[in-house]
């Protein structure tokens, strides 16, 4: 029906463009055929299709969309909206089998007393705990064996790359709390394990990434006058020499600028001298922690 409509009203815009043209080819019952006569037998015409399209034409079966629909109203308790979703489905379609035994299902649950309900959904309930527990385990697993079989860090060649290592660590200190707040001993033991070996990453590291951080901003700094250098023990000390930090303001906005990245890499200080050989220079204190502390962004 909806392709027959479809044609007609493709035949009507047609009948409509002739009209226009030549409203007497269209207009052949009328003496006087004029182009008013022909919009307003076309707009007439078009108002007739549509009714007759909301009269015969049927809600268009879907199928996947039905089979979906069903299986939501299941988890919901809705059998009944199920079973009526599926028996829509027709004999010819390649879904039938699927929808028929789904509405055995639908209708083996709808017929469950409520004490048998309720054993099926902590049955359910416990069964996803178990699969939950299970993702947990093999990943923390997972990530312990990555590290005992060696992961690179800080050969990274941009400042982005050297901030990928570092939510590496925050990606480790978040399956790390999570473990942390498991009640399950086994899930806990391997939070403990990696923890330590994250632990003695972020200390054998860090200083790596802010030396290489340094040498790149550096190589970028170079163009503008200004010398970069980390030192210090575990290179926790970020230098930063030109002329232009002679203003106060120049220094001042520049670690505005810098601040959040510094901090990420757990700069311990940011210095500003105004010629490399200056004994004195103004500095900013950022992060205190230890390298060995769990990486967050918040």
């Amino acid at each position: 029906m909806a392709g027959i409509l479809g044609l007609l009203s493709f035949a009507l815009f047609i009948a409509l463009i002739v009209g226009l043209v030549k409203p007497s080819l269209v207009l052949r019952w009328t003496n006087k055929p004029t182009r008013l006569k022909v919009i307003g037998y076309w707009f007439l015409s078009i108002i007739i299709t549509g009714i007759l399209g909301v009269m015969f034409i049927d809600d268009t079966v879907n199928p996947k969309a039905n089979i979906e629909s069903a299986n939501k109203y299941i988890e919901e308790g809705n059998y009944s909206n199920a079973i009526s979703e599926l028996e829509k489905i027709q004999k010819t379609d390649t879904l039938y089998n699927n929808a028929q035994l789904l509405i055995k299902k639908a209708d083996s649950l709808s017929n469950l007393t409520d004490e048998e309900r309720r054993i099926a959904n902590e049955l359910k309930a416990e069964n996803a705990k178990k699969d939950e527990l299970l993702k947990q385990k093999e990943q923390l697993e997972r990530e312990i064996k990555s590290i005992d079989e060696g992961i690179k860090f800080a050969d990274g060649n941009s400042i982005d790359e050297l901030q990928m290592d570092i939510v590496v660590f925050a990606t480790w200190a978040k399956i790390i709390k999570e473990s942390e707040e498991s009640k399950e001993t086994e899930i806990k033991n391997l939070g403990k394990k990696l923890k330590a070996k994250v632990s003695r990453i972020q200390i054998r590291e860090f200083p790596n990434l802010r030396k290489q951080y340094a040498k790149i901003v550096a190589n970028k700094m170079w163009e503008n006058d200004i010398e970069v250098s980390a030192n210090g023990t575990g290179k926790r000390y970020i230098n930063f020499s030109g002329g232009v930090f002679a203003a106060n303001k120049n220094k001042k906005e520049f670690q505005t600028q810098v601040q959040e990245v510094l901090n990420m890499f757990r700069f311990k200080q940011a210095r500003y001298r105004w010629y490399k050989g200056e004994s004195e220079y103004t500095y900013y204190t950022m992060y205190e922690g230890k390298d060995s502390e769990p990486v967050t962004f918040e």
